[in-house]
C-alpha cells in the first residue's frame, strides 16, 4: 500500500489521503455517532412518555384514593344509619303515612349483590291518580329517610279521565349492609 502511495504524486496522495479520511469518518458517523445519537433521542423521548405516565399514574392514584375515602365515608353513612328496616317496608309505611297506600297498584322490589359488599336494593313503584304536590311530598319523605334512598328512574303520565292526577312510575334504590 505505501508502495502504491510512493508512486503517485503529491496531489494525488493529497486525493487519495482525503478520500480515505472521508470514507473512514463516514462509517465512524454511520456505524457508530448516528446510533448513538438516534438511541439518545429514543431514550429521551421514552423518558419523556414515562414522565407523562408517571404524572397520569399519580393523578389516577389520587382519584382512587378521594373515591376510596368517598366510599368508606357512604359505607360508614349507611352502615350509621341502619334502622333495621327494609326499603320495600319504608316505602309502604310513608305511602300509609301521607294517604297514598290505596293508590298503590305495585310494589316490585329487587336486590342486588355488589362487589363491596354492600347490597343495592330496589324498588320499583306504580302509583295511580295522585297529584302532584302529595307525589313531590312521598319522594322527599322517602329521600329524606334514613335509608339513604334515591330516586334513580322516573316516569310520570298526566291522566285522561283528569288531567290533574298523575300516573307515576319510580324507581328508588338504597344501599344496605350485610
Amino acid at each position: 500500500m505505501t508502495e502504491l502511495l510512493r508512486r503517485l504524486s503529491a496531489r494525488e496522495r493529497g486525493l487519495v489521503i482525503g478520500a480515505a479520511l472521508f470514507i473512514t469518518a463516514a462509517l465512524v458517523y454511520g456505524l457508530v455517532v448516528d446510533p448513538l445519537v438516534a438511541s439518545q433521542r429514543r431514550y429521551r423521548s421514552m423518558a419523556t412518555r414515562k414522565r407523562e405516565d408517571l404524572a397520569r399514574f399519580q393523578m389516577l392514584a389520587t382519584d382512587y384514593r378521594k373515591m376510596d375515602s368517598s366510599l368508606k365515608y357512604l359505607e360508614n353513612m349507611v352502615s350509621a344509619g341502619k334502622s333495621g328496616t327494609s326499603l320495600l317496608a319504608a316505602m309502604e309505611a310513608e305511602a300509609r303515612k301521607l294517604g297514598l297506600a290505596s293508590r298503590i297498584t305495585s310494589m316490585k322490589p329487587s336486590s342486588n349483590e355488589l362487589d363491596s359488599g354492600m347490597v343495592e336494593t330496589s324498588v320499583d313503584m306504580r302509583i295511580e291518580k295522585v297529584n302532584l304536590r302529595e307525589f313531590v311530598g312521598f319522594l322527599k319523605a322517602i329521600e329524606g329517610s334514613t335509608l339513604m334512598a334515591r330516586t334513580g328512574r322516573l316516569r310520570i303520565k298526566t291522566r285522561f279521565d283528569d288531567p290533574q292526577l298523575l300516573d307515576a312510575t319510580v324507581l328508588v334504590t338504597a344501599l344496605e349492609t350485610r
